[in-house]
């Protein structure tokens, strides 16, 4: 053990760490440079110490490093290496720097459907992989689709295995739910298990996203979604006037993609000889003004919901770690400077000190939780919000869970 450790700081001391692209509760993504081979690629790196007595996330951790070692497609983001430390993880991989599949479709000066079937191919080709090889990744969406570099001819991997499954046989269920509502196949959060048409699924729902710009279910709860979904002949609705001008091929394809049964769902193999996809006459229509409008009035949905995830989050933390007369972090939610809520957070850090009291067991995880990156992020979104803050927080508690919100996008 002591051996492979110190195998393990070698390799280490290989890589010039950069700067941090992403952070979660277990660790953080950071750019870094190999200088054995003077490439820039991409590091994973989680704490032990917040995974320890983790059952689950230790499974799921070497679950991924098993599946990425066996993957070797150009639309997968490519598995490097993997090392440790007394106290880190390490993960490396193909560091992608050209973008998300949507900021990079914003950008363009025009978007057509031959434009989306082009991307869908990609995403279809990959799919169809892993699923060659019994793996189903289960949290497809368009974050998780990355352009390797800024050139137009680049390619788009798939990225961020964390919850993918591999399966002992083409047709076995797993009855565990995982992945992100909005994209997630209906099947996933029922008792009857899911399998490789749950990818498919996801597949549609991006489809559909791509060529209008915003999400087919707008429901936040997994009863509201099951609801969307069974409430009508067709799981989606094609809104007027954003569908108007997109093919009938293409419709019917989102609809076999997002077919309510999964037994009745076609395979990637299938969906790779659709009509659709195989079309070698294309009407030229110009779908980026749509997809903007879309896109913004998604965008500006999301950053209200984030915004009350953000205010709930900072006043449980409150709440948890500060003693009840520092009457001054009244101030400390999240329409605050960046500098009064990192005092906030110092006093959260030091209230065990001051009061002489323990820590119950839950707060002690969720302190351990929050690391200095997950702050920073914390105050960084704070800071940039502040002004739809101040706004947001003169609305009552009901508006904020939902009438408001739903407003600014029908407003749009």
């Amino acid at each position: 053990m002591s051996e492979d450790l110190d195998k393990s700081v070698d390799n280490k001391s290989d890589y010039i760490f950069g700067k941090t692209l992403g952070a979660g509760t277990f660790g953080i993504v950071r750019q870094a440079r190999k200088l054995s081979t003077n490439e820039d690629v991409a590091v994973k790196i989680l704490l032990k110490k917040a995974l320890k007595g983790n059952d689950v996330q230790l499974k799921m951790l070497y679950d991924e490093l098993e599946i990425l070692q066996k993957l070797d497609h150009p639309n997968i983001v490519h598995f490097k290496d993997w090392f440790e430390t007394l106290e880190k993880f390490f993960i490396v991989t193909q560091l992608a720097t050209g973008g998300e599949l949507f900021d990079r479709i914003l950008k363009k000066g025009k978007f057509t459907e031959q434009d989306a079937v082009d991307i869908l191919v990609q995403i279809l080709k990959a799919v169809e992989y892993i699923h060659s090889k019994n793996i189903i990744h289960r949290d497809l969406k368009p974050e998780n689709l990355l352009y390797v570099n800024s050139s137009d001819k680049s390619p788009l991997v798939i990225a961020d295995f964390g919850i993918a499954k591999e399966l002992n046989t083409g047709d076995e269920l797993v009855f565990k739910a995982a992945g992100s509502l909005g994209y997630v196949a209906p099947e996933v959060l029922t008792t009857d298990g899911h399998g490789k048409p749950c990818d498919i699924w996801s597949i549609g729902v991006i489809t559909y996203t791509l060529l209008c710009g915003y999400s087919p279910f707008v429901a936040e709860s997994v009863e509201g979604f099951l609801d969307e979904c069974t409430s009508s002949d067709q799981p989606i609705t094609f809104h007027k006037p954003y569908w108007d001008t997109i093919s009938s091929k293409a419709k019917n394809f989102i609809l076999r993609a997002l077919t309510l049964d999964p037994e009745g769902r076609p395979t990637a193999t299938e969906l790779l000889q659709d009509p659709w996809i195989i079309c070698t006459e294309w009407e030229e229509n110009n779908l980026l003004p749509g997809v903007r409008r879309g896109f913004d009035a998604r965008k500006k949905l999301r950053e209200a919901i984030e915004i009350v995830k953000l205010n709930n989050r900072i006043n449980k933390l409150k709440n948890m770690y500060c003693t009840d007369d520092e009457s001054d972090l009244e101030e400390n939610s999240v329409n605050s400077s960046s500098s009064s809520l990192a005092s906030s957070f110092k006093n959260m850090s030091i209230k065990s000190e001051q009061s002489g009291q323990e820590l119950t067991e839950q707060q002690k995880l969720l302190k351990a939780a929050i690391t200095r990156d997950t702050f920073a992020q914390l105050v960084k979104a704070a800071t940039q919000n502040k002004e739809r803050i101040l706004k947001y927080d003169e609305e009552s508690q009901a508006s904020r869970e939902g009438s408001d919100v739903s407003s600014q996008v029908d407003d749009n």
